[in-house]
């Protein structure tokens, strides 16, 4: 939960049944911070790539919480608040993991810019990553594996989605008038 971009509350956790959890753990942050679901002027969602499921889930939740009001409801592409972590860097890759032997990834210039308009990403094989990537000079991403296939001249990062920098790259978008999209991201 975010108040003028001061973190007020943060759950992350893995679960086996988020879907049975998520709603207990809503409710104990509300109380922890005293926040009613009525005063939350946004709700912060990745529209993906991620788990169909999830995605699913995490629309439908944060339309359930706004009360349909679509306009309450903010989707973001997960790797985008994912180069936005590193806002401050040039030519920075991306990429998450997928089915088999495929990934998803974006390519961002200048990820400070992702503020202002949406990024493009997309899929591929892992092995053709390293072609996208040429340019990049920042490769980060949750699997290591991954990052060991380009050459040690690229600046390899591990790291992962996190809903706060999600909520801070949402905020920044909607002070400059960015449109959410939120639909889910397909597989191209």
């Amino acid at each position: 939960m975010l108040e003028n971009q001061k973190v007020l509350a943060k759950n992350i956790w893995v679960s086996k049944d988020t879907s049975a959890e998520v709603l207990p753990e809503i409710d104990k942050m509300l109380k922890k911070t005293g926040l009613e679901v009525s005063q939350f002027d946004y709700f912060v969602v990745s529209t993906g790539p991620g788990s169909w499921t999830g995605v699913r889930l995490g629309l439908a939740l944060a339309y359930g919480l706004a009360i349909a009001d679509k306009n309450k409801v903010f989707g973001l592409s997960s790797l985008e608040a994912m180069a936005y972590q590193m806002k401050d860097e040039n030519n920075v890759g991306v990429f998450l993991p997928s089915v088999r032997n495929s990934v998803h990834f974006g390519f961002f210039r200048k990820p400070s810019s992702l503020g202002k308009k949406h990024g493009r990403f997309s899929s591929c094989t892992i092995e053709q990553l390293s072609e996208k990537f040429r340019n990049a000079k920042i490769i980060a991403g949750p699997d290591r594996s991954i990052c060991s296939l380009f050459d040690l001249k690229k600046k390899c990062v591990e790291t992962f989605p996190d809903p706060v920098l999600n909520a801070m790259l949402a905020f920044e978008r909607i002070q400059n008038g960015v449109k959410p999209r939120n639909q889910p991201y397909y597989e191209k």
